[in-house]
């Protein structure tokens, strides 16, 4: 029996798990200056990041239907961290500490969701996306249901005759 899972898949799976082993081992060993809140914060964000990447790596690897959109959280996470601990940091020069995190890994991650989003559309289908409603205004005075002409009768069965009323 042959998986239907892409090789692909196992490649982009392993690169997820190896940023989850990277998030785990910030966690783990901790950072410099114990205590303080960007400490935590950043501990924190690797514990998130490092959560996102087991989901994303998992159903990477079995081909789940919801593996694009878990990839995608885990890319929007990402960037996400990097931007709030490059603000928490407070420095004008942290904008370019992200930006030069950010773009080479854009290099990598872009093609790699690209690859994810079209064959999960080949394997799964494009799922539906509700849209809500889209709300244009009041309809013009000619337009309303009191200058309509009422709808015609459904049609009645053959043999039928009308009710008197119509």
């Amino acid at each position: 029996m042959s998986s239907r899972t892409p090789t692909g898949f196992y490649l982009a799976a392993l690169c997820v798990a190896a940023f989850g082993a990277l998030m785990a081992g910030i966690l783990a060993l901790g950072l410099d200056g114990e205590g303080t809140w960007h400490t935590l914060l950043g501990r924190a964000s690797a514990a998130l990041l490092g959560a996102l990447s087991a989901l994303a790596a998992e159903a990477l690897w079995r081909a789940r239907p919801w593996a694009w959109r878990a990839s995608r959280t885990l890319a929007g996470s990402y960037v996400a961290v990097v931007a709030v601990l490059c603000i928490a940091i407070g420095e004008a020069a942290a904008v370019f500490v992200a930006l030069g995190i950010l773009i080479p890994s854009a290099m990598v991650v872009a093609p790699l969701l690209m690859y994810i989003r079209n064959r999960s559309a080949d394997l799964f289908g494009t799922p539906f996306i509700p849209r809500p409603p889209v709300y244009r205004g009041a309809p013009h005075p000619s337009a309303s249901a009191l200058h309509r002409p009422p709808p015609p009768p459904p049609p009645l069965p053959p043999g039928r005759r009308p009710p008197p009323w119509w």
